[in-house]
């Protein structure tokens, strides 16, 4: 209990409170049913605390349910599972170990919420405004966008990277040793979690090389930390992350030998050019870094040719033109068709101002420079990435509270009282309004009218399409399956079968390293497929559940979609049976799939899920 006290002193009372009223707002948002950032991979995530929990080998990522009939391996490490594992399993015995996987699933998202508060107030101190508190609330309301990652129950593995990322600004901001240290091992354990992060995670290592080349008062010894940290903790990782029988293999989407490679070779580049390259001009400092860049790159690519094409590299061309590419996050900004007319567009309208904003307080600023630089780095690698990769889009919000402050301070009338608590304490250097707000309204306006000029291509209908008409309805199924039982179901509807409590086997779910079973599934529901039976043999499928749809409503396509029109309207061919379940799913039992596994499943009286 001291240690618990001991926190709590140490948080301000601001932090606390914007932190009660996020974590109000979010669970009201859930109790009404919308999770503005939720995914399928909360549902895969929930599957993997389970399996950590039943197995508790935290190196066994070979997922248990999910039969393409290829095994699933997970590319997240056991560490973003660790959180929720342990309170799980500490409170397990006293409620059962659905409930305490509830409860973890509800309260550790609020709770490194309350972390990511912390750090963002402590970034917001380092532009020492008048009223850093007020500061504070702006940019959680202003945020909500990233925020929403740790509403409850969305326990996908973002949130852990955000604390990551603003960690890394507050330390990037912060000069010494110290920090730089921090920096390389908070790159490195951001590396081992997933290395969708980099974008961001180059710029301390670009701060701390610019400032060596640029012969700043103790650049030298910075970048030497950072870098043998970097090579240090990105070894650590390894031996923590990666189990001993994949010391040797590389996988090319998860951490792996070439990923250790990459950051070790990288912090030795980093810690060595720092010790030779103290003497000469910036331009032998600069070859020098350059040098040891190309050199690390081409021993990547020599010794880990196979992860050439990027890390999802195993997906057929068929998968990710007929999956991959028709998720919205997977895709540009620019070739998503309801962008501007979806809530996302008016959820990141601040954001964009905000970022805009910071960037032009970064080029005048005279005061606090480093920060200010720092944050637009960070907030405008956001931006970018997210318009090209709508992904990046719930990141850069991160970063936008103070240029939005300084935003609303120069907006207000100088007579409002509450024009003050937005201030600096030097505000004579701050660019007026229109100045201010000129490039994020630029931005904006261009991007409604490329839509308007060149509007993105409507997605192309497929088959499976029909079959997945009703989205995440597997979830509301409470049924009671056959043992053995194995489904073959459009990839939503069997990771939200999956994701309750229920013993069945799935074909497909949307992770990509079960793209296998994907594109058996597409190709079971493709009008080209001359003998889509076929595929569930080679599943060794018991049953095929597609969404209820009225038959009116298809009666255009049937003849376009033959069986994905006939499974949904319930006029199934003969190799398959129906079965009298009610519901928005229709299910069918294979009868070629013999023995018990093919029997119907009943109604349940048990209500499960989450």
């Amino acid at each position: 209990m001291s240690t618990i006290g001991a926190i709590y002193r140490r948080i301000p009372p601001s932090v606390a409170i914007v932190w009660l009223a996020l974590c109000a707002a979010l669970s009201l948002l859930l109790l009404q049913g919308k999770m503005p950032n939720g995914d399928f991979d909360d549902l895969m995530k929930l599957h993997e605390i389970r399996h950590l929990l039943q197995t508790g080998n935290p190196f066994d990522r070979t997922l248990t349910g999910i039969a393409q009939p290829e095994p699933m391996v997970s590319h997240w490490p056991w560490i973003v599972d660790a959180p929720y594992a342990l309170l799980a399993a500490a409170i397990a015995p006293f409620i059962g170990t659905e409930a305490a996987v509830s409860i973890a699933a509800f309260v550790v998202p609020l709770l490194l919420l309350l972390v990511a508060m912390t750090l963002l107030f402590q970034v917001i101190r380092e532009f020492e405004f008048e009223h850093p508190s007020a500061v504070l609330a702006v940019a959680a309301f202003a945020g909500l966008p990233s925020y929403a990652e740790f509403q409850p129950w969305r326990i996908d593995y973002h949130n852990l990277q955000m604390l990551i990322l603003l960690g890394a600004a507050l330390l990037t901001i912060r000069a010494g040793r110290v920090a730089a240290g921090l920096n390389g091992v908070l790159t490195a354990l951001s590396t081992a979690i997933s290395a969708e992060m980099a974008p961001f995670l180059i710029l301390p290592a670009s701060f701390y090389a610019l400032a060596f080349i640029a012969e700043k008062k103790d650049a030298g010894k910075d970048l030497r930390a950072y870098g043998l940290a970097l090579a240090a903790a990105g070894i650590v990782a390894f031996f923590v992350v990666v189990g001993p029988h994949a010391y040797a293999s590389v996988a090319c989407d998860r951490y792996s030998l070439l990923h250790v490679t990459a950051l070790a070779a990288t912090g030795t580049v980093l810690a060595g050019v720092s010790a030779v390259g103290i003497v000469g001009r910036w331009w032998t400092r600069s070859a020098c870094l350059l040098a040891g860049a190309c050199a690390t790159a081409a021993l990547l690519v020599f010794f880990f040719t196979q992860c050439a094409g990027g890390p999802l590299v195993g997906l057929s061309d068929y998968v990710r033109d007929n999956w991959l590419s028709r998720i919205d996050q997977e895709r540009s900004a620019f070739l998503s068709p309801g962008f501007l007319s979806s809530d996302r567009f008016t959820r990141f309208f601040l954001a964009i101002l905000g970022t805009a904003a910071t960037c032009i307080l970064a080029i005048s600023s005279t005061t606090r420079q480093r920060a200010w630089v720092v944050l637009a780095g960070f907030s405008t690698v956001g931006l970018l990435m997210g318009l090209l990769y709508l992904r990046y889009f719930r990141f850069f919000p991160l970063f936008i509270g103070p240029g939005l402050a300084l935003l609303i301070y120069q907006g207000l009338p100088a007579r409002l009282a509450l024009r003050r608590y937005f201030g600096i304490k030097s505000n004579d250097d701050v660019p007026g309004i229109s100045v201010l707000a000129a490039p994020g309204v630029a931005i904006i306006a261009v991007l409604f009218v490329g839509h308007l000029v060149w509007p993105p291509r409507e997605t192309k209908l497929l088959g499976i399409d029909i079959a997945n008409a009703c989205k995440k309805a597997g979830g509301d199924l409470h049924l009671v399956w056959p043992n053995d039982a194995r489904l073959f179901a459009p990839p939503n509807i069997g990771i939200a079968v999956l994701g309750s409590p229920v013993e069945i086997d799935v074909v497909a779910v949307p992770f990509h390293t079960a793209a296998k079973g994907i594109e058996r599934v597409l190709r079971f529901f493709d009008p080209a497929t001359s003998d889509p039976a076929r595929l569930l043999d080679e599943t060794k499928a018991t049953h095929v559940a597609v969404c209820r749809v009225e038959e009116k409503t298809l009666r255009p396509l049937e003849a376009q979609f033959p069986l994905a029109s006939r499974l949904a309207t319930g006029k199934p061919p003969d190799w398959l049976t129906e079965c009298p379940v009610t519901g928005p799913l229709r299910i069918y039992r294979y009868p070629a799939a013999s023995g018990p596994a093919g029997q119907c499943p009943v109604a349940s009286q048990r209500a499960v899920g989450r």
